[in-house]
């Protein structure tokens, strides 16, 4: 099921579709998508949401699955997974270094809420120079 992606980035991924999938049966339904892909900063039409899913559905279903979902995200012979990083670095910090609000704006974002003592042991673990902030280099280490 993987494919050519690594063991961190499946686990990733698999937070990622538990946190979508909110009402939890499994599945991404479309209004779920929709919801994810406005908090990505998307807006998508109905029938945009039904083609994003009909690539993905293999089964037909109208939604999308863990297999399924973990499909899309294979990495081409030709990607760079830096690039990767460096644009999920700024869609959570807006260009700057990551701080403990930005981890927070960005999670509320997508529907998830935590709190400060949260935010801050995120920021600790990722913070390898020690200055408060989570810069691109600190960033792109936990890769």
């Amino acid at each position: 099921m993987a494919g050519n992606l690594t063991k961190f980035e499946v686990a990733q991924f698999k937070e990622a579709f538990a946190l979508f999938d909110t009402n939890k049966d499994g599945t991404l339904e479309p209004d779920e998508l929709k919801f994810v892909m406005s908090a990505l900063g998307q807006e998508c039409t109905d029938e945009e949401i039904k083609d994003i899913i009909d690539v993905a559905d293999e089964l037909g279903t109208g939604r999308i699955d863990f297999p399924s979902f973990l499909k899309q995200f294979q990495h081409a012979d030709n990607e760079n997974p830096l690039e990767m990083l460096d644009e999920a670095f700024l869609l959570v910090g807006k260009g700057q270094d990551i701080t403990e609000a930005a981890v927070k704006t960005f999670l509320s974002s997508v529907g998830q809420t935590i709190i400060d003592v949260e935010a801050q042991e995120i920021i600790k673990v990722l913070d390898k120079d020690g200055d408060g902030k989570v810069n691109v280099d600190d960033f792109k280490d936990i890769w």
